[in-house]
């Protein structure tokens, strides 16, 4: 029976430590921010801005502050993942010790 749990303890952590890899990788990988497009061959408009593109450029600044926000929470979320899975890699290597213990 020892034989059997060895290699499957084995499988687990691996799984557990790539998922947790993963996740940690994924919590330095922010959305980027929206950017508003002038359109081709136009020159700065700072002059003279029309009321459509304040409301434009108020509508970036809103997506920008909730990618912003979503980007910090993501990545509290997938640090906490990976830390869940880098401890039942620990788990999964104490089992192997008890079995040999054992």
């Amino acid at each position: 029976m020892k034989t059997f749990l060895y290699p499957l303890w084995f499988l687990f952590g691996s799984i557990f430590a790539y998922l947790g890899y993963i996740h940690w990788r994924y919590s330095d990988t922010p959305f980027r921010p929206f950017f508003l497009r002038q359109p081709a061959g136009s020159e700065d408009m700072t002059s003279e801005v029309p009321e459509q593109d304040k409301l434009a450029r108020k509508i970036v600044d809103d997506l920008n502050n909730y990618v912003e926000k979503m980007n910090s929470d993501l990545s509290k979320r997938n640090r906490v993942a990976a830390t869940g899975y880098f401890v039942a890699v620990i788990v999964c290597v104490v089992s192997i010790f008890l079995i040999y213990v054992a």
